[in-house]
């Protein structure tokens, strides 16, 4: 079962099953997980920077004769302004998660359990789907070096359990693996091509994201909020079971 456009509204709506949802509200969520991703990846980012430059330092320290502090002081100076970076990161990830909770609260209780549901696997986004996604966008899962795996081992040990995925922009390995960081104008661009692309009625990619994020595992049986009531009292006595 997936996500199909209702057609006769004009792909205004979807319907999922015998439910039925606007697709602006799982557009929301949609673009709201993406930006705590990349925000997320950020961090990733930073704290890579901010270890190697404290390994420079310590090198430039041992070698630095009396005379000449010059390396040192730019590299401290370049240590601040990523730790200053880092303590921006913080107030920008705390808005945008609640801009996801925002998102997330304007489902309904059908569509918010199945995205719960399925958001309780950490490995959720490890699905075949999302990795061929990844590696098609010439992220890590395209070169086998286990990042995006690794990431859900850290969901478990993390505060931040929010924003776990694939590629982005600011993915540290890909950046690494390129030899350079995109300018910031083309990442820009990057994030208007996927706003339009998930906002763009009648996507046929906006479905097939919409499927993967919400969708169960092939392993999960589907989520149904009313099967609660199904376990209490419709499983019958135990005298039926017994007869």
């Amino acid at each position: 079962m997936g996500f199909l456009y209702l057609v006769h509204d004009d792909c205004k709506r979807l319907i999922y099953g015998f439910e039925r949802i606007g697709r602006e509200r799982i557009a929301d969520v949609l673009l709201a997980e993406h930006a705590l991703r990349e925000l997320s990846q950020r961090e990733e980012t930073l704290h890579h920077r901010v270890m190697a430059l404290q390994k420079t330092i310590a090198i430039e320290s041992d070698r630095l004769q009396p005379d000449k502090t010059t390396p040192v002081e730019s590299t401290r100076a370049e240590l601040e302004k990523t730790n200053q970076q880092l303590k921006e990161f913080q107030l920008q990830y705390a808005r945008k998660e609640y801009a996801l909770y925002q998102a997330t609260s304007m489902l309904t209780s059908y569509f918010k359990e199945l995205y719960d549901s399925l958001r309780r696997d950490p490995k959720w986004f490890m699905r075949e789907e999302l990795v061929q996604d990844c590696s098609d966008r010439g992220g890590c899962c395209g070169r086998e070096c286990g990042c995006c795996a690794q990431r859900c081992e850290e969901v478990k040990n993390s505060s931040q359990r929010k924003g776990r995925g694939h590629y982005t922009t600011e993915c540290q390995c890909c950046i690494g693996f390129r030899g350079f960081e995109f300018p910031e104008e083309d990442k820009e661009e990057i994030r208007r091509d996927f706003k339009a692309r998930v906002e763009l009625r009648g996507s046929g990619y906006f479905i097939k994201l919409a499927d993967w994020s919400f969708c169960p595992l092939k392993r999960q049986k589907p989520s149904n909020p009313k099967s609660q009531w199904y376990r209490i009292f419709g499983m019958g006595s135990t005298d039926e079971k017994e007869s």
